[in-house]
C-alpha cells in the first residue's frame, strides 16, 4: 500500500513539474513572437516611408526638369 501511494505522489510531482516548466516556456514564445511582429510592422512602415520619399524625389526631378526646360536650359 505504501508503495502505491509513493508512486502516485512521485507521478503527481513529475506532472506538476512539467506543468510549471511549460507555462514560462509558452509565455516566452508569445513575448518573442510579439516583439518580432512589432519589428516586422516597423520595418514595413520604414519601407513605406522610403518608397514615398523615392517617389517624391522622382517627382521633384521631373518638376525641376520641366522648370529648366521652360527656361530653355538642359536638365
Amino acid at each position: 500500500m505504501k508503495n502505491k501511494s509513493t508512486n502516485k505522489l512521485m507521478l503527481t510531482v513529475v506532472l506538476a513539474s512539467f506543468a510549471f516548466l511549460s507555462l514560462p516556456a509558452s509565455a516566452g514564445k508569445g513575448d518573442i513572437q510579439s516583439r518580432m511582429t512589432q519589428q516586422v510592422y516597423q520595418l514595413q512602415q520604414q519601407a513605406k516611408v522610403a518608397q514615398i520619399s523615392k517617389q517624391d524625389s522622382a517627382t521633384n526631378k521631373v518638376v525641376e526638369c520641366k522648370r529648366l526646360a521652360a527656361q530653355g536650359k538642359k536638365s
